[in-house]
């Protein structure tokens, strides 16, 4: 009988959940994840310890990113319905903006969904040279040029804004919209410096005009978020969905189609894995309704491998999304080398009746010489050879062994002045 790892709600602030160790008849944990009614909660997932943390969604209206001091971007909160505006490109003009020509400021601002980095956000989409900025060569500040106008298409709420500084923190200020009065509330400046939380962003309301910490798990401990984000649906409106934003150390490969429910599985072209943040997204599931049944992502987070597809989607009235996934490291036959500069594996291992073998070969840190793969008897004679690239990054090799017979042979691989040794059976 099939079992499967339920997770509990997790509506509350910062709620931490473990799975339990089970598996389905072919190996794979079963993951009942929710974001709540409405996608009220944005839900990070571990592939590694098989657990997740869950953050109200909606606490929160820009996010700063911190991971580095010489490196700066951010990110609307999607989950707040929000369209940004470049409303100028003269700080000057910040007491003459209004919310009465919106319409005039142009096509509205979103964080891309086809992108490989995090931190460019809506504010990055403006016409400065690094959108809502220039760089001052003196000071090495990055110096706010562009005043934006935040529309909140939900509650009706314009919120002006501008970044004045980026050195280390950001220094911006904004100012509310008071529909009573039909004119901007006071302006309020604040700093948040980067900090040493070890997340990627800090994170900043308008509500409370204050912080808001605790929103994100820290960087290593998080592969996949849940999340609502803006994208072009179907080449024809920009449309808000519900799916998946992957963390920067992974990367995903999609393959379609593919057979779902299955024990054994057959890596992708090295080529096919991508950085692109929203490489699963929403590429599951329509707009609403069951999953694409013949879609499969292979996952590579540093020196393992998983296998994961999804298999029910209950849309906005439960939030709840369920996948399957397995690590199939160890089917890959995965083994670090030459003081973990590399890792290296062969699959299948037994080879299949056409006796073709893939050597897997990721490479973390290039030497001198060129690497290379060896096949022996058991009589210790080579019966194949062939070399390996020595470029640093992720592909895999093929070797056609069909003129090998049956039986059982050593793989030996050679790379940085060490080797390493495996068994291969051929059928």
């Amino acid at each position: 009988m099939k079992t499967k790892l339920f997770f509990a709600s997790l509506f509350a602030l910062g709620v931490h959940q473990k799975a339990l160790a089970q598996t389905d008849a072919n190996g794979y944990s079963t993951v009942n994840l929710t974001m709540g009614p409405a996608y009220q909660n944005r839900v990070f997932f571990d592939l590694s310890s098989n657990s997740i943390v869950s953050q109200p969604a909606n606490t929160w209206d820009v996010a700063f990113y911190r991971n580095s001091a010489m490196n700066f971007g951010t990110r609307i909160n999607d989950a707040q319905n929000i369209e940004v505006y470049q409303a100028s490109a003269t700080p000057s003009d910040w007491d003459s903006i209004t919310t009465n020509n919106v319409s005039s400021y142009g096509a509205a601002l979103y964080n891309p969904d086809i992108t490989t980095s995090l931190q460019q956000g809506a504010f990055e989409q403006g016409t400065a040279t690094y959108g809502w900025g220039e760089y001052n060569g003196g000071t090495h500040h990055i110096e706010g040029k562009v005043i934006f106008v935040l529309k909140y298409l939900t509650s009706g709420q314009y919120v002006k804004f501008m970044i004045d500084d980026y050195f280390g923190g950001y220094t911006f200020k904004y100012a509310l919209w008071d529909t009573a009065t039909s004119a901007w509330g006071a302006t309020q400046t604040k700093t948040i410096a980067n900090g040493a939380d070890d997340a990627y962003f800090n994170y900043f309301s308008f509500t409370t005009g204050d912080k808001v910490a605790n929103l994100e798990p820290a960087k290593a401990s998080w592969d996949l978020m849940f999340t609502r984000y803006w994208t072009f649906y179907g080449n024809i409106m920009m449309y808000r969905m519900a799916g998946v934003i992957q963390n920067s150390n992974i990367t995903v490969a999609r393959v379609q189609p593919e057979t779902q429910a299955t024990a054994t599985s057959t890596l992708p072209a090295a080529t096919s894995f991508s950085s692109n943040i929203t490489t699963i997204g929403h590429s599951w599931k329509p707009t609403s309704g069951a999953p694409i049944s013949d879609v499969v992502y292979y996952v590579k987070q540093g020196s393992d491998y998983y296998r994961m597809y999804f298999i029910s989607n209950e849309g906005t009235s439960t939030g709840n999304m369920y996948f399957k996934y397995k690590n199939i490291t160890s089917s890959l036959g995965i083994t670090d080398i030459a003081g973990k500069k590399a890792s290296f594996g062969i699959y299948p291992n037994p080879a299949t009746a056409d006796k073709q073998v893939t050597v897997l070969f990721d490479v973390k840190e290039k030497t001198g010489n060129r690497g290379s793969v060896e096949v022996y008897d058991l009589s210790g004679k080579k019966v194949y050879s062939a070399e390996l690239t020595n470029q640093a990054g992720f592909y895999k090799q093929d070797l056609n062994l069909s003129q090998l017979s049956s039986g059982n042979y050593l793989v030996k691989i050679n790379f940085g002045g060490s080797s390493e040794t495996k068994k291969l059976i051929i059928k």
